[in-house]
């Protein structure tokens, strides 16, 4: 239990650090299949309704940043402002997303949050992380999956 409460501490002073680096399109593209996995395994969970609002609204506000603020950007980059390009480029990242929800269904039949799911997401927060208010519910949201993923 020790080794789960440090994760959780770890997870949170990770989560209030500022990456550096300019976060690649490839690994948040796997980064929001992790949010696809995760939101729909909530489908089927048998958790409160009330942690699943607080797990989605973390989850809809890092999508929405990563796909606003990295990947259509990227893309448009990538394709010289040409926005037929970037969205045949969108459609490639979104079949990518499905085959890595697939291996992830694969790996993790059960209806439930694992901490690996947990700390995946956290990885992601290390390359990229949104600011302010919707740090606040990022934040607020991984504290739920962790107090989900220890009551198994």
């Amino acid at each position: 239990m020790k080794t789960i409460s440090s994760l959780a501490f770890g997870a949170l002073v990770t989560l209030s650090q500022p990456s550096l680096a300019e976060p690649s399109i490839n690994n948040m593209q796997g980064c929001q299949a992790l949010i696809d996995f995760i939101d729909a395994k909530l489908e089927q969970a048998s958790y409160g309704s009330s942690d699943i609002a607080k797990v989605r609204d973390g989850l809809d506000v890092y999508n929405s940043y990563i796909q606003n603020e990295i990947i259509t950007p990227g893309l448009l980059k990538f394709s010289n402002g040409d926005q037929g390009k970037a969205s045949k480029l969108q459609e490639q990242v979104d079949v990518y997303k499905h085959t890595v929800v697939n291996a992830y269904n694969q790996k993790y039949p059960q209806n439930r949050i694992f901490m690996d799911h947990v700390v995946a997401l956290n990885n992601c927060t290390q390359q990229a992380i949104p600011q302010g208010a919707d740090l606040q519910t990022l934040k607020s949201s991984m504290e739920t999956m962790i107090t989900l993923a220890q009551s198994g």
